[in-house]
């Protein structure tokens, strides 16, 4: 894969056998789905939310998103909204950035809860290509989950090729009760894995 993990000591583990694997959690393959929906479409609808954006100091284009509600902070590509359902997100023409918050027993176990989300994303996206991982790793001295995937959508309006696009996804512990679910998205010719890693490791809990 393109220059992937600069500074990430880890081995992937193998995705369970699809005969096998758990239920489908309705509400987190929608979130799944509607994600990679809108970074094809290039839409993506807003609603309240509690968080605010600044211009980050010394960071090009970055800017630092903080939320009031789960109490962490994040650079961002652009400018990210908090929805009513918890969640925060930004959508440009190319990118999407979307912090979700798991609380209770899902985040007391981030490798199963990472094994879930690729299995209800593959159930939902017949073109998905897992190209990392689910799998533990060590991201600048902190512990966490991780998994890359790509996938066609549709095809690219300025070419009429098939569109293939690239998440990162990303899971972050405060403790036992609650993980940052980081989603990072981007048409593959403009993926960079360093530049995702970057996004994950701003990530503070506050």
């Amino acid at each position: 894969m393109r220059g992937h993990h600069t500074g990430i000591d880890s081995k992937p583990t193998h995705v369970p056998n699809r005969s096998g694997r758990p239920r489908l959690d309705r509400t987190r393959a929608g979130v799944l789905v509607g994600l990679a929906s809108a970074l094809a479409s290039g839409l993506l609808a807003c609603g309240p939310g509690g968080g605010t954006s600044a211009a980050s100091n010394g960071k090009t284009h970055a800017v630092t998103y903080v939320d009031s509600r789960y109490h962490y902070r994040i650079d961002s590509p652009g400018r990210m909204i908090a929805l009513a359902d918890g969640t925060a997100v930004y959508a440009g023409p190319s990118q999407r950035l979307q912090v979700a918050v798991a609380q209770g027993a899902k985040a007391a176990d981030l490798a199963a809860l990472a094994r879930d989300d690729v299995a209800a994303f593959a159930s939902n996206t017949a073109t998905l290509h897992l190209d990392w991982g689910p799998a533990s790793i060590s991201l600048r001295g902190r512990q966490l989950e991780k998994f890359v995937y790509s996938y066609e959508s549709g095809t690219s309006p300025a070419t009429g090729k098939p569109l293939t696009l690239v998440g990162v996804r990303y899971f972050l512990p405060r403790d036992a009760t609650a993980a940052a679910v980081i989603s990072y998205g981007i048409v593959s010719s403009q993926y960079d894995a360093q530049a995702a890693d970057d996004i994950a490791s701003s990530f503070e809990w506050q």
